[in-house]
């Protein structure tokens, strides 16, 4: 049968290749910030400032002239509720198999303990794909390069990203639960009741119980492409030096929606997207009272935009507001940043709002070691902690990060130069 293949073999093509339905999250996947908790919006460098925080162009440090950062690539996945778990012993105990050779060796032979048999195959069956039945997996991934000249007069950034964020979930039709159960019923009536039953009959013919189900995997997303413009300069305001950014972005978006029932053959990827080309633009304002302390706010994606996939279903790119501040000295760097509106799920996940706390220690300039944790006030059991390293001798900076508990994993890598 096709549909046991390609039901586990969607499952990640779902996740890397899918993305929302509704608005985006706030993106933090550059090392960096995720081995820090998804900080950055006050404590972010010259190279994530594109992602984090424009005005940090003009907030950095000092000593910091260039800073080019290729590749950055960062994933997470997702899986709450076990779903890739319960799809492996759905295919591995053969019940589908199971069940046409009950039915198969019934209607050869249909005799009380044949039709005992079916029902014990289907009931089986059904138990095992209500198990993972409306249960979600989500990630991303994210791949991006920045080139930026930091500077308190004119800092600038060439930024180019894209990434996917998606998800999917199986959806058990309830023709499909009527079916089987209608073949349980059936069955544990009598024999006689069994073989007048249509479905259990029509596979004398060759038409199999198991090829008319409906049921399959939706999938809803995006995949985003932007490229932007980071420009900051410091103003003073009221006596105040403040940093003032905006990064104006060209957006290319292909959304993707699909309904792959059990009995696709093959899966398509260009079936089901829909492409737009779009403008998009972040801005972001950071304080260094140079005295350790530092404060930033951002709004990213500020033009609202919704995309319609094939299907009718909305993807939404909607503002995105977030405040940080950040304590540093020379070997260590403490930061919050915290969401201040909450964004709705991506894909099926849960919707986030996140309070991220952030530590680095930096030793010798050398190594930096990092640890974090990001809580999501919108849903607890999503909250995560986090892990990074950092090695940057003689300009050379190499971060790693990762993060994970019981139900997600997330890593990023970037390789980068500054001086």
């Amino acid at each position: 049968m096709h549909k046991q293949i390609l039901l586990k073999g969607l499952l990640p093509a779902v996740v890397l290749f899918s993305s929302q339905a509704a608005a985006l999250p706030f993106q933090s996947i550059d090392p960096r910030s995720l081995g820090m908790g998804g900080v950055g919006v006050a404590s972010g460098t010259s190279s994530n400032a594109a992602f984090m925080n424009p005005a940090l162009l003009s907030a950095a440090h000092e000593d910091e002239d260039f800073s080019l950062a290729m590749p950055i690539i960062g994933a997470r996945f997702r899986d709450e509720d076990d779903l890739i778990e319960e799809v492996d012993a759905y295919q591995d105990n053969n019940l589908e198999a199971n069940l046409n050779t009950a039915i198969d060796n019934f209607n050869t032979t249909p005799n009380d303990a044949n039709a005992a048999a079916v029902a014990s195959a289907s009931q089986a069956m059904l138990n095992q794909l209500q198990k993972f039945t409306a249960k979600p997996i989500q990630g991303e991934v994210i791949a991006g390069t920045v080139i930026a000249v930091p500077s308190k007069k004119m800092g600038a950034s060439l930024s180019l990203n894209g990434y996917a964020v998606g998800g999917g979930q199986f959806d058990l039709s309830s023709a499909d639960i009527a079916l089987i159960q209608g073949i349980i019923d059936d069955a544990n009536t009598s024999a006689a009741a069994l073989a007048a039953n249509s479905d259990v009959a029509a596979q004398a013919g060759g038409n199999d119980v198991v090829d008319k189900l409906t049921s399959g995997l939706d999938a809803r997303g995006a995949l985003i492409t932007e490229v932007g413009l980071s420009l900051s300069r410091e103003f003073t305001i009221g006596g105040h030096a403040i940093a003032v950014g905006v990064t104006p972005k060209v957006v290319q978006v292909k959304t993707f929606d699909y309904f792959l029932d059990t009995n696709t053959a093959e899966f398509d990827a260009d079936t089901g997207t829909k492409d737009y080309d779009d403008f998009n633009i972040d801005i972001g304002v950071a304080k260094d009272f140079n005295n350790g302390w530092k404060t930033g706010f951002v709004a990213k994606n500020l033009i609202a935009n919704d995309y319609e996939t094939v299907r009718g279903n909305i993807v939404k790119v909607e503002p995105q507001l977030r405040v940080g501040v950040a304590r540093a000295n020379e070997w260590l760097t403490l930061a919050a940043d915290v969401d201040l509106v909450e964004n709705e799920p991506a894909g099926f996940d849960s919707k986030t709002q996140y309070v991220g706390l952030g530590a680095e220690v930096d030793l010798f300039d050398w190594v930096q070691l990092r640890a974090g944790y990001r809580h999501n006030l919108s849903d607890s059991d999503t909250s995560i902690p986090t892990l990074g390293f950092g090695f940057s001798p003689f300009g050379l900076h190499m971060d790693i990060a990762v993060a994970g508990n019981g139900d997600e994993v997330a890593g990023a890598f970037q390789l980068g130069f500054r001086f």
